[in-house]
């Protein structure tokens, strides 16, 4: 049994490896989830997950945060037969459970209470950007695609092996991460339900085109796939403001054509990226402003030519505006637009070189906040093709939730969120509390 392994189950079990600690947290939160695709006529998954976590007191100033994720699902749909999951670094992997599911260590780290801040060690997700789901500044952690952008992004975000520090200097907040982990998304298999299929996803490839046997390598170098980030922020008057700078590997990986015995192989692969990003955000009112660009410097593109794949480095721009409202009849509104383009992108570029991207939200809450309704949409506007949800959760009890939730995909096939026409889920699910 190798150590990745024992520390799963240690955290499972809520076990304290520690001299002289003390629990002073823990929690059980089971959920049961069913999901039926509403056009397919099929059920698209049926699973337990469950996700202990507990704290540990090791001093006045220490603690010990360890959390983790069972998942098992008799449908086998969203992730079907044994998950290859070979975007994870060694060290992050999760435990596959045959087909059954898999068993993963969300957090594990120590936080020390520092005089002007705090530092962070283990594995852990550090959250970096202001916006709701629209992933500008928030690259530090790779999002497991499994459900596509459908899960919580909290839920999605995959914890990575780092360092962090966060303290405060005169009115600068100051945050540094240290990542020696090069995990990527996770990104759904062949014939999963959410199988990424747009050209975008698979090089340029059309939609139903097969696609040769896939591998992915990687650096096998601890220093290259390092990754460091540092934020600085403060408040000018009512605003707040934030600068970064990134770099690291790329978390969605690049692809190239091998021969491998003669016959073609696409082999994925990651390349460093560079970012550079500015944020801000103010209240006026009953409205919060929000705002994120980025700028990414050379980044590595693939391109497609007569004889398979290419690369070109191109610089790409992104902005990010987005406004909650707090409106009449006890409505919260959120509304953002996402901006993004690739300059002097060639034809031959696999994804398009401009995004359009708005979303929306609307949300109230009933009955003393036990029932809340939200409706969301995401749009391409690019393509026109979008996103929508309706969801009504209801508090039974403080410890039992119960949820309902319809989503619906239109559009062309080659679109985002288009490529799963014919992929409405109708779910329900219960959450318990021990």
């Amino acid at each position: 049994m190798t150590f990745r392994h024992c520390f799963l189950i240690a955290s499972l079990l809520g076990v304290n490896t520690a001299c002289a600690a003390e629990l002073t947290d823990w929690q059980l939160p089971a959920r049961l989830s069913y999901g039926y695709g509403t056009e397919a006529g099929a059920s698209v998954h049926g699973y337990l997950e469950l996700e202990p976590s507990s704290t540990f007191s090791l001093s006045p100033r220490t603690r010990l945060e360890l959390s983790a994720r069972a998942r098992l699902d008799s449908v086998d749909e969203l992730e079907p037969g044994k998950p290859s999951l070979d975007t994870y670094s060694e060290f992050s992997k999760p435990v596959t459970l045959g087909t059954a599911g898999t068993l993963e260590l969300r957090d594990a780290y120590v936080e020390f209470e520092l005089d002007n801040g705090i530092a962070r060690f283990g594995k852990q997700q550090i959250v970096w950007g202001r916006l709701d789901g629209l992933k500008v500044l928030d690259v530090l952690n790779p999002q497991s695609f499994r459900e596509f952008i459908l899960e919580d992004a909290g839920h999605a975000r995959i914890g990575l092996w780092s360092a962090y520090v966060d303290s405060t200097i005169d009115d600068w907040r100051v945050e540094f991460a240290l990542i020696p982990d090069a995990t990527g998304h996770q990104i759904p298999d062949e014939e999963a339900w959410f199988q990424l299929t747009a050209p975008r996803f698979r090089y340029g490839a059309k939609p139903g085109q097969s696609a040769p046997q896939m591998t992915t390598v990687r650096e096998q170098d601890w220093f290259k796939e390092t990754a460091a980030g540092l934020q600085v922020s403060r408040f000018f008057g009512s605003v707040g403001v934030s600068a970064m700078a990134y770099s690291g590997m790329e978390h969605q990986p690049l692809g190239r054509i091998a021969i491998v015995d003669s016959a073609p192989v696409l082999e994925r692969y990651y390349e460093r990226r560079n970012l550079l990003g500015l944020s801000a955000d103010m209240a006026i009112g009953s409205v919060a402003l929000r705002a994120e660009g980025a700028w990414q410097p050379g980044r590595t593109f693939n391109t497609r030519s007569a004889t398979g794949l290419d690369t070109d480095d191109l610089d790409q721009a992104t902005l990010a505006l987005g406004a909650d409202i707090f409106a009449p009849l006890d409505l919260f509104i959120n509304l953002q637009v996402l901006f993004d383009n690739i300059k002097n992108a060639p034809d031959t570029l696999v994804r398009p070189d401009q995004d359009r991207i708005a979303t929306a939200v609307v949300r109230r809450s009933f009955n003393y906040e036990t029932i809340n309704v939200e409706l969301r949409m995401n749009s391409s506007l690019n393509t026109g093709d979008r996103l929508m949800s309706a969801a009504a959760t209801y508090d039974y009890r403080t410890d039992t939730e119960l949820e309902l939730k319809f989503e619906s995909f239109r559009g062309n096939e080659r679109g985002l969120f288009g490529q799963f026409e014919g992929r409405d889920r109708l779910l329900f699910s219960l959450r318990q509390f021990f």
